[in-house]
């Protein structure tokens, strides 16, 4: 259903930090260069990059296709700079 997760999960080296979006139904792990999945010393390193990416995204620094929205909150911050709020009327068809 449309859960999110986040867990570690052991493999031979280290720990895997999986996480599990509603859009994807399906856990993942964090990948990093190369796309190959980052392998953690320690479990606890595994939980907090997991808060970090679990955090991030539901905070909105990422759009729900896992890209960074920098460009998208420059764009609102020149529409809504030094407090002044944009009207917007609507047209009926």
């Amino acid at each position: 259903m449309n859960e999110y997760a986040g867990y570690p999960h052991p493999v031979a080296s280290g720990w895997w930090a999986m996480l599990r979006f509603a859009k994807d139904g399906k856990p993942k792990p964090i990948m990093g260069d190369g796309d190959k999945p980052i392998v953690f010393p320690t479990e606890t390193e595994a939980l907090r990059e997991i808060n970090r990416h679990l955090l991030r995204y539901f905070n909105g620094q990422y759009l729900r296709s896992g890209v960074k929205c920098e460009a998208a909150k420059v764009a609102a911050n020149r529409l809504f700079r030094k407090g002044r709020e944009i009207t917007v009327e609507r047209k009926s068809a």
